[in-house]
């Protein structure tokens, strides 16, 4: 057996055998369902000026924009035109399939109508929903239509584990290979590590055109503009610190470029994930990018492996249990003796045995 027959063996097996990246898929659902619905609660007090009927005195700023021409009937979902009072009911239908989507219940119908009412919604005002990590977010939840997004952490797999159903696919009465799923959940893991490695890479390339980035000089600017300062008093701390500036910068360029050369090692994709997991935060932290970076880091969790997801829930759960375990053996002061008139009354059951 030649190189290339092994390599498309492994290839195969690693498509078919058994679905791949599924607790991270989960973080993914969880997360991207959760920022939806903080985002949609953020711009609620404002909401009529931003999406609704009073922002159609900006309607010329954001009509040829190419996120409006959405096909049917998406592009009707949402209208600036409708009265306000018709486009919160909408939004109410919005958030409450986001929160069927956060739990997990019935993904194979909530995962598409979440995404046509997040690009029905999305299209009424670009200028605020068309920046650069909302056109990622979009783009994930297109590929997570392929994932089994619901096989960890979610209502879905806990009617399973109770009923022992898988439900299998079906298509016009015929069932559906065993492989079929499996296949298209592990394509999604390859699409959303692909657009994870696209983003990186092209934006170390584009930091590379300019000599900023490369003198280490880059990271202090954006440290020192208002409008992206969230905390004065720590920004204040990071920029007078010169070593952090320069490795920042530095470490920007480079750990976004090689990142998808250390996905190639399980030592070096440990290594890679927590320095573009704390550039993330840093970013998001530092630069009052939050939604952008959790959108970032919730999709980088893909390349955590199933098994360390384990071994994280199983402490999770001992830590639980021993906790709980703990506090039901601590007595309860209250109880343990009690005092009426001259008399007093003992209730613990030592002392009770004792008197006995």
């Amino acid at each position: 057996m030649n190189t290339v027959t092994r390599l498309w063996d492994s290839l195969l097996h690693w498509l078919l055998d058994r679905r791949h990246a599924t607790y991270g898929l989960a973080v993914m659902r969880i997360g991207f369902a959760g920022l939806t619905i903080v985002s949609i609660l953020l711009y609620l007090p404002d909401y009529s000026y931003t999406f609704g009927e009073g922002s159609r005195w900006g309607e010329s700023l954001y009509r040829p924009s190419g996120v409006n021409t959405y096909i049917w009937p998406i592009s009707i979902l949402f209208s600036r035109s409708d009265p306000d009072w018709f486009t919160y009911l909408k939004l109410a239908l919005l958030l409450a399939v986001a929160v069927a989507y956060l739990l997990g219940w019935r993904m194979r119908i909530i995962a598409p109508l979440f995404v046509v009412l997040w690009l029905g919604y999305a299209s009424t005002n670009p200028l605020v929903l068309n920046t650069g990590h909302y056109q990622t977010f979009r783009v994930m939840l297109l590929f997570l239509l392929l994932a089994d997004t619901s096989r960890r952490w979610s209502l879905d797999a806990r009617r399973r584990r109770i009923t022992r159903d898988e439900h299998p696919l079906s298509f016009r009465g015929h069932m559906l290979p065993r492989w079929v799923p499996v296949l298209s959940n592990n394509i999604a893991v390859i699409l959303i590590g692909a657009q994870l490695c696209i983003v990186y890479i092209t934006s170390a390339l584009w930091k590379l055109q300019g000599s900023m980035w490369t003198e280490g000089i880059a990271a202090y600017y954006p440290l020192r503009l208002e409008q992206f300062i969230l905390f004065p008093w720590l920004n204040e701390i990071a920029w007078h610190v010169t070593p952090a500036i320069f490795i920042a910068s530095w470490l920007s360029v480079y750990m976004q470029l090689l990142f998808p050369l250390t996905l190639l090692n399980r030592w070096t994709r440990i290594f890679g994930l927590i320095a573009i997991t704390g550039m993330h935060a840093g970013i998001g932290i530092l630069m009052s990018l939050p939604f952008f970076s959790l959108v970032m880091i919730f999709s980088d969790m893909i390349f955590v492996r199933d098994v360390t997801w384990r071994k994280v829930q199983l402490w999770v759960v001992r830590r639980w249990k021993r906790r709980r375990t703990v506090s039901n053996r601590q007595p309860d002061a209250g109880t343990s003796r009690q005092v009426v008139g001259e008399d007093a009354q003992v209730t613990s059951p030592e002392v009770v045995g004792v008197l006995r």
